[in-house]
């Protein structure tokens, strides 16, 4: 079992306090609407107007180009994508100053990079949450799912322990872990169904499913294998709860940099009108911006930062 950090206890409790302030925005929830390279990319101009953002393809990339370009360009900046394979080649590209910022990781893997590379990189907002998700090639509903069934689990720890948490939400396993632990498979205290849990690669479940019963997908990776959260998913994360924030994906920049009025336009953009109708539109529940949101996760971390000073 892996020991909560005092990192995981400050971003769980924060999200709890967000919570609260989420539960007054009746009616306004979630709309709902990677070491790598950019080998074959030129390198990122330079400029006052122009403003590099590191990012993976999918959503991140496409809500970029497609949504936030278009409405920087109105105000005179020159928004450029750089598109990364891994996480830790954007992290190191914003750590750097290669880029000015970030959009493609959760703030839980953003300060799991900080501790691991003494970086210091922050968040300047939350943008979006990708719900996890309980999918399958086989059954309609998780009530024909069979006592033990196979189900592939992705084998990263934050991964691992939200599709654990997600099981035992649907009252098919319970474990024996507190909050603000990661869960891991030994942690399962009950599994009366007999379920077959099997891990991989976070990037592997979805191409296991032709092999097992059910598979665990965070947003993007069920993108990728073409589900949605409204046509597809068996079960998912209860977007109103801490996970949605605590797993929450951010624009993240190096310390110190997150008030660059140009990152500030590229949070408006990305929480703006355009963006909701265009996530919405494009992948069915498997992003979920709002903004209202952001703006009490902002509230709430800037009173933690204040705190911990």
């Amino acid at each position: 079992m892996q020991e909560p950090t005092s990192q995981m206890r400050c971003r769980l409790a924060v999200a709890t306090t967000v919570l609260t302030v989420l539960l007054c925005y009746a009616g306004a929830a979630w709309g709902c609407a990677p070491s790598g390279s950019t080998d074959g990319e030129p390198a990122p101009a330079s400029g006052p107007n122009v403003l590099a953002i590191a990012a993976t393809p999918e959503p991140q990339g496409a809500i970029l180009e497609n949504v936030a370009a278009p409405l920087l360009e109105q105000q005179g900046i020159a928004l450029e994508v750089l598109m990364y394979e891994t996480y830790d080649g954007a992290n190191e590209a914003v750590q750097s100053g290669e880029v000015d910022g970030g959009y493609f990781e959760t703030t839980v893997t953003m300060e799991a990079y900080n501790r691991q590379h003494d970086a210091d990189l922050e968040s300047v907002s939350l943008i979006h949450y990708e719900p996890f998700g309980l999918y399958s090639l086989r059954y309609d509903s998780l009530a024909d799912v069979p006592d033990g069934a196979r189900i592939v689990l992705p084998e990263n720890g934050t991964s691992l322990d939200r599709a654990l948490r997600l099981l035992a939400s649907q009252g098919l396993i319970e474990l024996d872990v507190g909050d603000g632990v990661l869960a891991a498979v030994e942690d399962v205290s009950r599994n009366p169904r007999g379920f077959k849990l099997a891990t991989a690669s976070a990037d592997g479940v979805a191409s296991l499913m032709g092999n097992a019963d059910v598979g665990a997908l965070n947003g993007n990776y069920a993108i990728s294998a073409g589900f949605s959260v409204e046509d597809d998913a068996l079960a998912w994360e209860d977007p109103e709860g801490t996970v949605a924030l605590a797993y929450a994906n951010a624009l993240v920049a190096k310390e110190g940099r997150a008030k660059d009025p140009r990152l500030q336009a590229l949070t408006e953009a990305l929480l703006s009108q355009e963006a909701q109708d265009y996530v919405r539109t494009n992948y069915r529940g498997l992003v979920m911006l709002n903004p209202q949101a952001a703006q009490a996760y902002q509230r709430a971390l800037s009173e933690s930062r204040a705190t911990e000073r």
